[in-house]
């Protein structure tokens, strides 16, 4: 390491402005550097994913900028490891590649990451995505502490609960879905199944809260998770985390708690999720769309309900 750009640790009241940047290019680090070293951030340099980690856990940077292919444990797995680390697990991760194929950021995004900055860089786009970011970190502590505030609170899903909830059927706050990511006619996955979640999830926060069950059909017939083919639990979770922070807003994780439950020997996916001071969009293909709940279905609003349904709120 270049010992003539290592920064000074910062301190806690700063701690929103620390930027971890990490590859083991030292140009590069020294690129990605004066990009960024007249934004008035902490910026903390590593070399290696084992050194990332160990700086991470340390400083609990608000972002991470971390290259992808490293020797030793490349940034995928160097994400999955602060994704799966409590003392990490909140910093954003935004990738550093000069790969664009779009499987490569299909696999990134699944890691955990939430962003991808493709090399050669352009200072520019470097300050403007790591801004974005920090703000959106910045956002999700805010609702974070909200949410710790709300009177509002998760339950204990026990199997006794969960085996009424799903004997009465769907409701304002109740909804089953068949499967999270695959197509039950066709077994493949189809980005429809994923929407239709999201805007289960999107319209309870935008309401009074509620429960989405996959892998239970409109019945209330458990299916289990075998028809989204994910390998376990951890990769169906991560898949469902970073859905939401790609299309709904990472900010509003701390809204939503999910879990694999087992009932009649089939699993499935139960994601509790809490009232939101903030509106939720669901933005996704280049749309921004506002659902709620009325009755057991999930209704979208027009421009003018949204702004009406959202000041009525507020004054709540």
């Amino acid at each position: 390491m270049n010992p003539d750009i290592v920064t000074e640790p910062v301190s806690d009241h700063s701690i929103s402005s620390r930027v971890l940047l990490v590859d083991d290019n030292l140009d590069n680090l020294q690129v990605l550097y004066r990009a960024l070293e007249n934004e008035g951030l902490e910026l903390l340099l590593a070399q290696s994913g084992e050194e990332a980690l160990a700086t991470a856990r340390e400083a609990q940077p608000a972002v991470i900028l971390l290259d992808i292919n490293m020797p030793g444990i490349d940034g995928y797995e160097t994400c999955r490891k602060l994704k799966e680390d409590e003392e990490t697990r909140r910093s954003v991760v935004v990738f550093l590649s000069a790969r664009g194929a779009l499987d490569d950021k299909l696999k990134g995004f699944d890691c955990g990451a939430v962003d991808y900055i493709e090399k050669p860089f352009q200072f520019e786009e470097v300050v403007a995505r790591v801004r974005a970011q920090l703000v959106a970190w910045q956002r999700e502590r805010e609702l974070e502490e909200a949410a710790a505030r709300s009177e509002v609170s998760f339950r204990d899903l026990t199997s006794e609960l969960l085996s009424e909830i799903i004997e009465n059927g769907e409701d304002d706050r109740v909804e089953f879905k068949s499967t999270l990511r695959n197509n039950l006619h066709t077994g493949k996955h189809d980005k429809r199944m994923e929407n239709a979640c999201l805007k289960t999830i999107a319209a309870f926060i935008n309401s009074e809260g509620g429960l989405l069950l996959v892998g239970v059909d409109d019945e209330g017939v458990p299916l289990g998770l075998e028809n989204d083919q994910f390998p376990n639990h951890d990769k169906l979770l991560l898949h469902l985390t970073s859905l939401v922070r790609m299309f709904l807003g990472g900010e509003f994780a701390p809204f939503i708690r999910s879990g694999v439950h087992s009932l009649g020997g089939k699993e499935f996916l139960a994601v509790e999720c809490l009232p939101s001071p903030q509106p939720v969009y669901f933005n996704r293909d280049q749309s921004e769309v506002f659902f709620v709940r009325s009755g057991p279905s999930t209704q979208q609003l027009s421009p003018s309900q949204v702004v009406a349904y959202v000041g009525n709120r507020g004054r709540g």
